[in-house]
């Protein structure tokens, strides 16, 4: 027997909220095609829908499925919200069609058909400790900082390359292997855990995938992220994370109702626990357990305090990191972690000892002087002739390195690190390219030797740049040829040049700028203050059409109702609701008939008029104006029926 009358029963029976849920959740297919409950149920209750609904239940709830009449009334009306059960008269009832599908599924998960009872696990004051081999042996969870403060550390390298270089996607999304080795061979960070600093950052929304151009790139928050302290950085990536908890995880842990659970034990628990959900979900909660260990919410698979706290259902975990609510979580951090080192320890051996999180400022500097070998709570990092270069290229002077070196090193300044400054500026920071807006062309080169400039102005490899000087100045030329252009041609005549427009000024800028002025990278009306919010810099196109859009998504923002037609979602739940509260579409007997009609199928309709009762084999054509129009096939006629006099409908 169908269960599309008892669902489209239950349906009627919800109200605008509660059916907008049910639209939500269960996504119906054909929008356009659903005007009433009958409709809705008919849609609901096709294989591939009922499927995606059961996947996510534990083994209670697909019990109450099975068994709705001696299940909780909570967990009917969780259920009902779902479109999983249906109504006779007050009573919940279950769906043939949702059985079915919910036995094929048991039996292609292997799970049999002994679904377990409601309240077969132990919660609460009852539950028992946690499955450890040895109770005695329980870990410190008071070191959790030290895991903390490496992942912040970790992300941060890996965000920083990410802003100056997008890494790849694969055609499914996921990041492409050859991004991570990249990553891993320029950070000295082991291949897995640059998996895990992107899928912290990708969840607090630093840096975002764009599947159709298959690039992974650094979102418009990463600039105020990187000019945060470590406390802030940490909480950032502690909160996302605790907000993406797998719902089937989170249901485990708020069933064990107690501190320090051991997340790892719950989430080996889930497969079990929940016998329908996808692979994919089931990998989710794996995933999870490993990144809450990297990120230091748990320490050998035990939540820590801050962790219970963040995942709290009225804590941090649904509130800004710095709101009022949070100020005692944020200085437990604070006073956990290490404070902020004075300085870095500079060796003879260009080695640098880094004994602690720096201010972002000083990490800014050193990020761009130094490579590191190690990432931790005392990081080491590494000044090659390759790494000075790199940031001669790129627009920072000799002057200016040895100054920050100076500032922030408790050692001084080695006379190895002196004289690799001095030389590698005299051959690498001569020539500095930049655009020019003046006459003499489109580019200038800036020499730090006059004869360095004579030199390459009699250069017959560089004639085609048609370099000229000025009398202005004897270390100035100029070409009417690009920027680029001018700095490929100098590389082919190996001249070491260096681009006045680099993307150094977050190290330099940060010698003369306070904290606080750090470069951000994206425009103030490219930020957004929306928690999670998925804002990424979008590049300017150059026209008047970016700014005209941007002023109607303003105006559209300020009026929410303006020029607002409703989503097929809304449409779809205004049909329904109104059809199931107007007339002719309320009680069963016109759902009943409204049923057959979709089905094409006889019924049996009783009327009674002035005491005289009558039965008739009808195949309804349509219901309207309170009136029933049916084919009597055994008459040969077509009758015509007020609903009012109707006290049966009975299929045949």
């Amino acid at each position: 027997m169908s269960g599309t009358l008892a669902l489209a029963s239950a349906i009627a029976e919800m109200d605008r909220d509660t059916l907008a849920a049910l639209v939500r959740s269960r996504r119906p297919h054909a929008h356009a095609s659903i005007n009433d409950p009958i409709g809705l149920a008919s849609d609901l209750l096709k294989p591939d829908s009922i499927a995606r609904a059961l996947a996510p239940l534990d083994r209670a709830q697909l019990a109450a499925v099975r068994d709705p009449r001696s299940a909780d009334s909570a967990r009917i009306e969780q259920l009902r919200g779902l479109g999983l059960v249906g109504r006779d008269g007050d009573a919940a009832v279950a769906l043939p069609e949702v059985e079915a599908v919910l036995d094929d599924a048991l039996a292609a998960a292997g799970s049999g058909d002994a679904p377990r009872a409601a309240g077969a696990l132990p919660t609460g004051p009852e539950a028992g400790p946690d499955p450890d081999p040895d109770p005695d042996s329980d870990p410190d969870t008071s070191v959790w900082f030290t895991s903390a403060l490496t992942a912040v550390g970790q992300a941060a390298e890996c965000l920083r390359l990410l802003r100056d270089r997008p890494g790849k996607l694969n055609r499914s999304g996921s990041i492409a292997v050859a991004t991570v080795k990249h990553l891993a061979e320029a950070t000295a960070i082991e291949p897995d855990e640059v998996t895990l600093a992107l899928a912290a950052l990708l969840r607090a929304d630093l840096i975002a995938a764009l599947a159709d151009d298959q690039l992974l790139i650094a979102a418009s928050g990463s600039g105020s992220w990187l000019a945060s302290a470590h406390v802030e950085r940490w909480i950032a990536l502690a909160r996302a994370a605790a907000l993406s908890m797998p719902a089937p995880l989170r249901a485990e842990w708020a069933a064990a109702a107690r501190p320090s659970c051991d997340v790892r034990a719950l989430a080996a628990a889930v497969p079990e626990e929940y016998p329908l959900l996808p692979a994919a979900d089931l990998a989710a909660v794996a995933d999870f357990a490993r990144l809450a260990e990297y990120l230091g919410l748990t320490v050998a698979g035990r939540c820590t305090d801050i962790a219970d706290a963040l995942l709290a259902r009225d804590g941090v975990g649904v509130a800004d990191p710095r709101g009022a609510g949070d100020a005692d979580v944020v200085a437990r951090v604070a006073a956990a972690m290490p404070e902020t080192a004075a300085g870095v320890y500079v060796q003879p051996d260009l080695s640098v000892v880094v004994p602690g999180p720096l201010p972002a400022r000083d990490e800014a500097v050193l990020v761009a002087l130094a490579r590191p070998e190690h990432i931790g709570v005392a990081s080491t990092r590494r000044i090659s002739e390759a790494s000075i270069a790199g940031a001669y290229e790129r627009g920072l002077t000799p002057a200016t390195a040895r100054e920050a070196f100076a500032r922030i090193s408790l050692t001084g300044i080695p006379q190895p690190l002196e004289y690799l400054l001095g030389s590698l500026g005299e051959r690498i920071g001569g020539i500095v390219v930049s655009e020019h807006h003046g006459d003499e062309g489109r580019t200038r080169l800036a020499f730090a030797r006059a004869e360095l400039a004579a030199t390459i102005l009699v250069d017959r490899t560089l004639q085609h740049l048609q370099l000229h000087r000025t009398r202005a100045s004897e270390t100035e030329l100029f070409s009417r040829l690009s920027p680029d252009h001018v700095l490929a041609a100098l590389a082919d005549a190996r001249y070491h040049a260096s681009s006045g427009a680099a993307a150094l000024h977050e190290a330099e800028g940060a010698l003369d700028a306070p904290p606080e002025a750090a470069r951000t990278d994206e425009p103030e009306a490219a930020r957004t203050d929306e928690p999670g919010a998925d804002a990424v810099v979008a590049p300017s196109t150059g026209s008047g059409i970016a700014s005209s859009d941007a002023a109607g998504a303003a105006a559209s923002a300020a009026d929410p109702d303006r020029d607002r037609s409703p989503s097929p979602q809304e449409a779809l739940v205004d049909r329904v609701f109104t059809a199931a509260r107007s007339e002719p579409g309320t009680g069963d007997f016109t759902r009943r008939l409204e049923l057959a009609i979709r089905d094409r199928s006889p019924v049996r309709v009783t009327a009674e008029s002035r005491g005289e009762v009558r039965t008739f084999t009808l195949l309804p054509v349509s219901v309207s104006a309170g009136r029933l129009r049916a084919a009597d096939q055994s008459a040969g006629v077509e009758r015509t029926l007020p609903i009012t006099l109707i006290t049966a409908v009975e299929s045949v």
